[in-house]
């Protein structure tokens, strides 16, 4: 029996305004992950994951990236196919001209205290920054075609909360 699945890679970084409180947050109009919600993207061939999150950040914010930081992992899982998607969290430092918008929707400058406080994130939102706050490195749900399970965050030690 084979052990591998199709796995669709991806990145999400929390871009915080060098010497401020301030988050780069895109409010995206773009398919199911509408909301208020974090730069990211996909992984392209032959990319590592850190490379992915530093070029998507400056894409998707116009900003210059630095002091990437690894934060913890999310995956969500098909309960019958072999598919998993897998998005690895990073935080950075960003300087320069925030972009007003792009193909993804409108980008703002948001407290990091307002956006976790918001209405209208996008879904699972809540749930990712305790990865990006450090409060946990790693998310994990199995899905369906119907929907999806709540995410389950797992300790270090790999002990569910």
């Amino acid at each position: 029996m084979s052990r591998t699945e199709q796995t669709e890679l991806t990145v999400m970084v929390m871009v915080q305004k060098k010497g401020t409180d301030l988050v780069a947050v895109e409010k995206r109009k773009k398919g199911q992950w509408d909301g208020l919600i974090f730069p990211g993207g996909h992984v392209e061939r032959g990319e590592s994951f850190a490379r992915a999150a530093v070029r998507e950040a400056e894409e998707e914010t116009g900003l210059t990236i630095s002091a990437l930081q690894f934060c913890g992992v999310v995956h969500w899982a098909h309960r019958e196919r072999r598919e998993r998607y897998l998005v690895m969290l990073y935080r950075a430092e960003g300087e320069g001209e925030l972009l007003p918008a792009t193909a993804e929707g409108e980008n703002i400058w948001m407290p990091l205290a307002e956006f976790c406080a918001a209405e209208g994130k996008s879904p699972a939102m809540d749930e990712y920054l305790s990865c990006f706050l450090g409060e946990t490195g790693e998310l994990f749900a199995e899905y369906d075609d119907g929907g999806t399970d709540t995410l389950v965050r797992q300790q270090l030690l790999g002990t569910e909360s």
